[in-house]
């Protein structure tokens, strides 16, 4: 089994129908940063991720994402582009492979029973394109609980704060760092090259500036409140969106 879909049903955001798939199940993936990890994908289950980035419909997977970009409509073709996307996630590469196989019925959909017996001893990566807030937190309690570790990130530490118990809080700002500390998470903090590490960070220690010292399948401090670790976590801006996510803070 190459992978699985065990959510089928409307966000959390919005009521839209999105889709939780888990993907290398047998061997991990080859994602390069992450190492042999399952990769859990949350999707809209009606339209590509490519189409819903540019019309706007991912807002039912990201929420209020300050890194989605925004809707624009051209006023003479009436067409719609996506603008000042910062986002790390290279759509064209996991979210639509994924997509492509879904739509050609790779990926069955099981139970959640069984998909927990499916992770059970697992490492397994929260939301490789998607927030596990758009998810209905039973669903993850379920599916998750005999996973060996994880990690998992999300910028609805707001909305969801039980997510605290698995998921980094996704800052872009000391300010989200306090407020998300206040609320119980740990945080991961994406910066400027520029910016210094804050009082309480570490770098990430899978990350270019330090070298790419290790994989996160191995590293695992991004677990939230799951793992022992106390430190927060920083890293540079980087991937896909790395340069609007600097021109973006320039101009805030």
């Amino acid at each position: 089994m190459k992978g699985f879909v065990f959510y089928r049903g409307p966000s959390e955001i919005d009521g839209e129908p999105i889709i939780c798939i888990a993907t290398g199940i047998e061997d991990g993936g080859s994602n390069s940063k992450t190492g042999p990890m399952v990769q859990i994908y949350i999707l809209r289950a009606d339209q590509s991720p490519l189409q819903a980035a540019q019309n706007g419909a991912d807002v039912s997977i990201c929420g209020t994402c300050p890194h989605r970009g925004r809707i624009v409509r051209d006023a003479k073709t009436g067409l719609l582009s996506n603008v000042g996307r910062s986002c790390y996630v290279t759509l064209i590469r996991g979210p639509r492979v994924v997509w492509d196989a879904y739509s050609r019925g790779v990926y069955p959909d099981v139970p959640l029973a069984k998909a927990r017996k499916l992770l059970a001893r697992k490492v397994v990566r929260v939301g490789a394109y998607g927030d596990p807030g758009a998810v209905p937190i039973k669903v993850w309690k379920s599916a998750l609980g005999l996973v060996a570790d994880l990690t998992g990130f999300t910028h609805m530490w707001r909305e969801v704060p039980e997510l605290s118990a698995f998921c980094m809080a996704s800052c872009d700002s000391e300010v989200d760092r306090v407020l998300a500390k206040a609320l119980g998470f740990r945080t991961f903090r994406v910066r400027t090259k520029t910016e210094p590490k804050l009082s309480g960070e570490g770098h990430c220690p899978g990350s270019a500036e330090m070298g790419k010292a290790t994989q996160c399948a191995v590293c695992m401090l991004c677990g939230g409140n799951r793992t022992n670790a106390k430190a927060d976590i920083t890293i540079a801006a980087h991937g896909a969106g790395k340069r609007n996510f600097e021109r973006n803070k320039e101009m805030a």
